[in-house]
């Protein structure tokens, strides 16, 4: 029974010590994103401690193994790890997708002037020079002849509503505002704009910028149980037109979306079963 014990012990040290001396080759990989450079990230094999910095086509060359876990690290992407396995040694070139880190503003100021998109309220709050340019119709501007062409010399001490050139200034400033006037309803006019507006932003992005942006890395992996190479994938096989994206998009359809991408995973797991 103690020779069984010991011939087996040896037996775990020998495969142990097999294990330990199973050299690393070098592992030849290219980080790739779809929006910014990829320039001198970070690529840490934290199983043995070796680090590598990308260049400027996002490739790298690292000394790793089988079960080894790569970091990458960068300041724009969203940190991710990676377990190696023998089938990434027989490729060419291993791919890795990382996104990018969306930062949230510390501070937003908004200024005295900003507009608010109603056109009437914000041509009462923005300063103007003058009393005058409150109450101006160009309709009612009129124009007299000089006194001096009638023969009656103008008397410059006596307060009149007139230029020296015989311009009635009232009238023009009350015509000035009255040609910048907005017609029709105003909030309707503002309400519209505000939404070309946000249709032209929303369609500036990709389905997937919008997603990754609303959503953390941990979120597709987690919740979602896409793997992180299926990613892009998934967002292709999720994508809507700009149209059914846009409601969706709004701040009180949250829950919509959530649920909507749920309904995609699963639906993209059952049409792709090895996925």
């Amino acid at each position: 029974m103690l020779k069984k014990s010991i011939l087996f012990l040896i037996l775990i040290f020998v495969q142990f010590g097999f294990s330990q001396v199973t050299e690393r080759k070098v592992l030849r990989g290219r980080v790739v994103s779809d929006s910014i450079g990829v320039e001198r990230l970070t690529v840490s094999n934290i199983t043995s401690n070796i680090d590598a910095i990308t260049d400027v086509q996002g490739r790298f060359s690292i000394k790793a193994k089988a079960t080894d876990t790569l970091f990458f690290e960068s300041t724009s992407f969203i940190s991710q790890k990676y377990i190696l396995t023998e089938k990434d040694f027989w490729l060419p070139e291993l791919e890795i997708i990382l996104y990018v880190k969306m930062n949230e503003l510390d501070e937003v100021i908004i200024t005295p002037y900003t507009l608010t998109g109603d056109l009437k309220r914000d041509t009462k709050r923005i300063q103007v020079y003058g009393e005058g340019f409150t109450k101006i119709d160009t309709k009612t501007i009129k124009y007299y002849e000089d006194d001096v062409r009638k023969g009656t010399p103008a008397n410059t001490a006596m307060p009149t509503v007139l230029a020296p050139t015989g311009v009635n200034l009232f009238g023009i400033v009350a015509g000035i505002v009255n040609l910048i006037g907005i017609e029709g309803n105003p909030k309707k006019n503002s309400e519209r704009v505000f939404e070309e507006r946000r249709m032209r932003d929303i369609q500036a992005k990709s389905f997937s910028d919008h997603m990754l942006e609303r959503f953390s890395h941990h979120f597709f992996i987690e919740t979602l149980k896409i793997k992180n190479e299926d990613i892009p994938t998934f967002m292709g096989f999720a994508e809507l037109n700009v149209y059914e994206l846009s409601p969706l998009l709004k701040t009180e359809n949250e829950l919509k979306l959530i649920e909507y991408l749920i309904n995609k995973s699963v639906a993209f797991k059952l049409q792709n079963p090895t996925k």
